[in-house]
């Protein structure tokens, strides 16, 4: 019998036990009896149909809005496919609660604001809640939305500004605490990194920003010089002036703050200009398809990845054993890991707001308030929830060495690794 189940049975019986009690006292109306024929609990009796949710049907109806097509769309599939497997585990299991099944909506914004805001208008009378919002560009353009009917969306961002705002159910580190986390990795490493010149190479924008408040934090605590910052566009496969100018500016650790659709090109730059530097940069940055390609070997000797997850061929932890399941012939990476950690706090908070009675908007607000936090079956540390203010992201960040002999060339060097250094409060 699963968790659910049992949890089902013990209601009935207890409200079952209830009923005879108050049967063998005084008669009492049927307006003062709280527990109704067939011992439904106060949850069940007053969970009401919602846009997203008919109970008569037995579905709770989620979204996501995700680049579906575009630069970066086979990266950005692999976490729908991540959160796929964790919803159809929860619906053999019995679904939310044990009998609410989950049906996930997909809309594509292409990585682009306007048209996540286009994509959530269409569905948003369709669904309950968004289990992803891709970019935190996105992100912040839905929330005034949001806000109008009190919704909720589950970011695939990371922008520390998302961890207070009751319209986002935060689930991962800031890009501020991987930064600090990988710097710090490498000073555990080597000492040389404490007093290493770190440059930057990082999208001209709100990612590229965070990445930088990291950068500047860590070195700070380190006492470690800093020079220059590069910037690029999104979509920009040309760095030969930005390559140039960290070699010339002696750069011994760059931090990279850029998608899959950027590293190739990086690459190749950096190979022909003979530029060899220590790289950081965030799982966002891989594809698969780089472990038979020209660039592995350079990924091999100078870059390491910070991202949520553990050793991914690890089936010890629950997460990699349920995702490895799920994929069956195809590769893990930590794309699949994040998709599913983000459907595990959806069903967290689905669990919770059914529990007090409401799927309504306003319910799943009020249900993360009264979460006192999220774990994500042994991929990342918990998320701290309660009242918006006094959450607090989590601070773990495992680190990755590139080995195309890896699952997805990615081998965990410490999994879930914290910085002794310290962290800023501000992420």
């Amino acid at each position: 019998m699963s968790h659910h189940a049992r949890k089902g049975f013990a209601a009935v019986a207890a409200a079952a036990a209830l009923s005879l009690v108050a049967a063998g006292c005084a008669a009492q109306s049927s307006d003062d009896d709280d527990t109704p024929e067939g011992g439904a609990t106060a949850a069940e009796r007053e969970l009401a149909a919602v846009p997203g949710f008919d109970p008569a049907a037995g579905v709770i109806k989620i979204g996501d809005i995700l680049a579906l097509s575009g630069p970066i769309s086979a990266t950005a599939k692999e976490q729908l496919v991540g959160q796929q497997i964790w919803f159809d585990k929860v619906n053999e299991q019995g679904g939310i609660a044990g009998k609410y099944k989950i049906e996930l909506i997909t809309e594509d914004n292409q990585y682009n604001p306007q048209l996540t805001v286009q994509a959530y208008q269409k569905i948003a009378d369709e669904v309950v809640m968004l289990s992803g919002v891709l970019g935190s560009p996105s992100v912040k353009a839905l929330i005034p939305l949001l806000d109008r009917t009190d919704a909720l969306a589950v970011p695939s961002a990371q922008d520390p500004s998302f961890a207070k705002d009751p319209a986002v159910l935060p689930t991962f580190p800031s890009y501020q605490t991987n930064v600090t986390n990988a710097v710090s990795y490498l000073v555990s490493q080597d000492e040389k990194f404490k007093t290493a010149r770190y440059c930057q190479l990082v999208m001209d924008s709100d990612w590229g920003i965070a990445v930088s408040e990291g950068v500047a934090w860590v070195t700070g605590k380190i006492g470690a010089p800093t020079g220059t910052i590069q910037k690029f566009a999104a979509l920009d496969t040309a760095f030969t002036a930005q390559i140039t100018a960290l070699k010339n500016d002696n750069c011994e650790v760059v931090v990279f703050g850029g998608a899959a659709n950027n590293l190739p090109s990086v690459v190749a730059a950096a190979t022909q200009l003979d530029f060899q530097p220590q790289w950081i940069a965030e799982f966002i940055a891989l594809a698969t398809a780089f472990k038979t390609s020209d660039i592995a070997p350079y990924l091999t000797e100078n870059m390491i990845f910070t991202g949520p997850g553990a050793k991914l061929d690890d089936e010890s932890v629950e997460g990699i054993r349920n995702l490895l399941a799920g994929l069956g012939d195809t590769e893990i990476t930590v794309q699949h890991v994040y998709g599913y950690m983000q459907a595990v706090a959806t069903t967290t908070l689905l669990e919770k707001a059914v529990e007090l009675g409401d799927l309504s908007g306003p319910g799943l607000r009020r249900a993360a308030t009264e979460l006192d936090s999220i774990s994500f079956q042994g991929l990342g540390g918990d998320v701290t929830l309660g009242e918006p203010e006094e959450r607090v992201l989590p601070r773990a960040t495992t680190i990755y060495h590139y080995n195309p002999a890896a699952p997805s060339g990615l081998e965990a060097a410490a999994v879930g690794y914290q910085a002794p250094e310290g962290f800023d409060d501000h992420f």
